[in-house]
């Protein structure tokens, strides 16, 4: 693998986006305002999240956040006058059979003519090729580099890619925290590989050699081995892409044992979840991003507002890009020639600019929609925005 040209991006405290909510007159975060109800045949959507299984806590997050788009863009009249309709199945997180079992029943009973998710890689690379088969386009967070890299012009991802996260987080560690005795840990699944090769051949580029390479599962719960090994290579900081409960576990077990090594990782380690249970342990743990509620940028605290209002806590990053990923689909279906999978699909690759709480949108061949990210601190057990990073 080599590194792309993009990886050149730069590191700024600059606000990247404006105050506005809008581009081309389309407003992500709707005012509340008198409408006709919607009438009609409603347009039928599918959302597959772990709404049972270890991952529960992130697909309750995903359905509050397509339920507070639905009832913003129902509430103002729908699509063409026509309301929404969202079909929820459990996809079980990052379980391939069970998402896959999800998406056939959304597309061959309820016949939805666009879906939301899966939002875990290994969960929607096995789902890529029934999007093609029934001609309807998926939006999802998933961020491993394969989930783009199938030519799948059926594929619109909202979160950036893990090839420039980890090349800019690589850049990040040895430029600003200086590392250069490091190690690797990693979750063994496809997001997990995928990003952790990333950062091998990021670092490779500069010359560095990991000292320690350590992986675990989903449900590993015992890091002690891996932390020790990590503390007896003498590692200055390692670098880690896994998931909530293992990347949680990991950071408090740090603590526990007293090793004396930093760690950034992968947007889990600023995430509700992880910081939920690691607590005052994840303190001084760097991330990168793509959304935390701290960010003081102003799009981001109407959101924060606005969320709050409707379930009475903060946004996290599942809520935040499934909200952005129902109203996307809603303005697609709003510019498509045909309410069907290949005017909404069609319509989406002519997305440009277009602002949401996440970031903003715009298609680029191969599906990738994000183009920017954060870089985070966490102080007192709340990630701090350090640098906002662009392509």
């Amino acid at each position: 693998m080599t590194i792309p040209p993009r990886a050149e991006a730069h590191f700024s405290r600059r606000a990247i986006i404006g105050t506005g909510l809008a581009t081309a007159g389309t407003a992500l975060l709707p005012a509340a305002v008198a409408a006709q109800q919607p009438s009609g045949e409603p347009i039928l959507i599918g959302c597959t999240a772990a709404l049972t299984a270890q991952m529960a806590q992130n697909g309750a997050w995903v359905k509050q956040g397509v339920n507070l788009a639905l009832k913003q863009i129902n509430d103002k009249g729908g699509v063409k006058g026509r309301p929404i309709q969202v079909f929820f199945e459990d996809d079980q997180g990052p379980n391939p059979t069970a998402a896959s079992n999800a998406v056939v029943k959304l597309l061959t009973q309820n016949k939805v003519v666009a879906m939301i998710g899966p939002h875990f890689s290994p969960a929607f690379l096995a789902v890529e090729p029934l999007l093609a088969q029934y001609g309807v386009p998926a939006v999802t967070g998933a961020s491993a580099p394969l989930v783009t890299r199938q030519s799948n012009p059926w594929v619109f991802r909202l979160r950036l890619d893990d090839t420039l996260c980890g090349v800019l987080l690589v850049k990040f560690v040895l430029e600003n925290l200086g590392w250069k005795k490091i190690g690797l840990d990693y979750v063994n699944t496809a997001f997990g590989q995928g990003g952790i090769e990333v950062v091998k051949t990021a670092l490779a580029a500069k010359g560095i050699t990991p000292l320690a390479i350590q992986a675990h599962l989903d449900n590993t719960k015992d890091f002690t081995a891996q932390l020790l090994a990590f503390q007896q290579a003498g590692v200055e900081g390692i670098i880690a892409w896994t998931d909530d409960q293992p990347g949680g576990l990991m950071v408090k077990q740090m603590k526990t044992l007293g090793v004396k090594f930093g760690i950034a990782g992968s947007t889990t380690f600023s995430g509700a979840q992880l910081l939920a249970l690691a607590g005052e342990a994840a303190d001084g743990t760097y991330s990168i991003t793509d959304f935390v509620p701290t960010n003081p940028d102003p799009v981001v605290v109407a959101w924060k507002a606005a969320y709050h209002a409707a379930y009475g806590e903060d946004p996290e990053l599942n809520a935040t890009c499934y909200y952005d990923a129902m109203n996307v689909v809603a303005v697609a279906a709003g510019q498509a020639t045909s309410i069907t999978g290949t005017g909404i699909r069609d319509a989406l690759m002519k997305i440009k600019g277009l602002r949401g709480a996440m970031t903003t949108y715009t298609w680029s061949p191969g599906g990738n929609m994000s183009h920017s990210a954060l870089i985070t601190l966490v102080k007192g057990a709340v990630p701090e925005v350090l640098a906002v990073i662009t392509e």
